[in-house]
């Protein structure tokens, strides 16, 4: 599970707490966009010592592991290589998701954040149209997306707006897209239809942002509450040995990469 959007400390420990994945910050055009310095200090407060679990420490270099804390994700539009890298520094993130059209490319982003002392997770958002639109063509941009990030995402466009729309695309065509690759699903997913989406899509996991919102940018407790007890139950009622999504992930910093021998070791709540 990623919660993205998140503006709120409250809300970042709470998600923490609930064993999420990943959490998304936003630095693109939304109602929920934060400054660096806004950023950086809900990464701090995300890697602070749980009262509730006890947990402490770094994210396991494996993405299909559960993560000690989770990742650390800054979204991106159609900022330059240059300013990723200078906001990665700044807020000490673990990983980017690129989301613009016109943004750079993954191999651009690694080769300007450069040498750091943990490999930089990237995802790579693909637009999925409302009614599905030409899953050859989708399976297309998948497949040249993968071969620069460690996952991808397939996020709905809607409206002129790609993400945030809140709309969902039809969720069965990630499973004739993604050809046993790790994905994330984002895009109208919250916990009246998480499970449904879950078992439609074969997703890896889910991105969630607005439907578990009182407001833009505002979590509701009870609503992410009932979205981990909802994501639960998929994956205690997935096949023996699985999680709720169809694939274990690849090691971050390696592009393309298969199955790793702690995907095979370990399966977390990677949803």
């Amino acid at each position: 599970m990623k919660i993205c959007g998140l503006t709120r400390p409250d809300d970042v420990l709470l998600a923490r707490d609930l064993g999420v994945w990943a959490l998304g910050f936003v630095f693109a055009p939304s109602p929920r966009r934060l400054t660096p310095a806004a950023a950086r200090g809900l990464v701090a407060a995300a890697r602070a010592p749980s009262a509730a679990t006890g947990r402490v420490g770094r994210p396991l270099e494996d993405l299909s592991s559960r993560p000690q804390l989770p990742f650390a994700i800054g979204v991106f539009g159609d900022a330059s290589a240059e300013e990723i890298a200078w906001i990665v520094a700044e807020t000490d993130l673990d990983g980017v998701q690129l989301h613009g059209p016109a943004g750079p490319k993954g191999f651009e982003v690694r080769a300007a954040v450069g040498r750091r002392r943990r490999p930089l997770v990237i995802i790579q958002a693909v637009p999925v149209s409302v009614e599905g639109g030409d899953a050859a063509g989708l399976r297309a941009a998948v497949g040249a997306a993968r071969e620069e990030a460690d996952l991808v995402l397939l996020d709905t466009t809607a409206a002129g707006r790609f993400g945030g729309s809140g709309t969902s695309f039809p969720w069965r065509l990630a499973r004739d897209v993604g050809e046993g690759l790790p994905l994330l699903v984002a895009g109208g997913i919250g916990p009246g239809n998480v499970r449904k989406a879950l078992s439609e899509s074969g997703a890896w996991g889910v991105d969630v942002s607005s439907g578990v919102e009182s407001s833009p940018g505002l979590k509701d407790a009870g609503l992410l509450r009932l979205l981990f007890d909802q994501v639960d139950v998929a994956r205690c009622s997935a096949p023996a040995g699985r999680g709720s999504g169809a694939a274990g992930g690849p090691e971050p910093g390696v592009a393309g990469g298969g199955r790793s021998d702690t995907d095979e070791r370990q399966e977390g709540r990677h949803t």
